[in-house]
C-alpha cells in the first residue's frame, strides 16, 4: 500500500483518496438521485452519501487512523519546532477527522482530539522543563 510508510506520504495518500472518494459520491448521489430519493428512502436504507461514507469509514479510515494521528501531531511539532509544513495536510485530515463522525465530532474527539491535547501537554512539559534548565528567570 502506498501510504504504509506513515508520516506525510500517508497523509497526502490520504487526501488523495478523500478528495476522490468526495467527487465520486457527490456524483454517484446525482447520478442515482431518484433511487436515492424513492427506493431508498421507501426501503429505509442509509443515502447514497451516508453509503458512500461508511464504506470510506470502513474499508480506509479504520486502517489509517492510527497513523494519520501520529503523523499529524508529528507535523504540529515540527512546527512547533521552527519548521516549515504543509498545513493543507493537516486541514484536510482534521476535517476528514469531522466528516467520519456522520454528523458528530465523536470520532474527532476520540480518535484526534485526545490523543492531540495530550501531546501537546507532553511538548510544552518537555520545553518548560528545557526552558527552565537554560533560561534565566527573567527570561523564562
Amino acid at each position: 500500500e502506498k501510504g504504509s510508510s506513515g508520516g506525510v506520504p500517508l497523509l497526502e495518500e490520504l487526501k488523495f483518496r478523500w478528495e476522490n472518494h468526495t467527487i465520486m459520491n457527490k456524483w454517484y448521489s446525482k447520478f442515482f438521485t431518484y433511487l436515492d430519493r424513492f427506493y431508498v428512502k421507501h426501503h429505509s436504507l442509509p443515502s447514497l452519501s451516508q453509503a458512500g461514507l461508511t464504506a470510506f469509514k470502513t474499508n480506509i479510515y479504520e486502517h489509517v487512523k492510527v497513523g494519520a494521528k501520529d503523523a499529524i501531531i508529528e507535523l504540529i511539532d515540527k512546527e512547533r519546532d521552527g519548521e516549515i509544513i504543509k498545513k493543507d495536510l493537516i486541514l484536510n485530515t482534521v476535517k476528514l477527522y469531522e466528516a467520519m463522525g456522520m454528523g458528530s465530532l465523536e470520532t474527532y474527539n476520540n480518535d484526534l482530539e485526545a490523543k492531540l491535547l495530550e501531546s501537546t501537554r507532553e511538548y510544552y512539559a518537555k520545553k518548560r522543563a528545557e526552558w527552565i534548565v537554560t533560561d534565566s528567570t527573567p527570561e523564562y
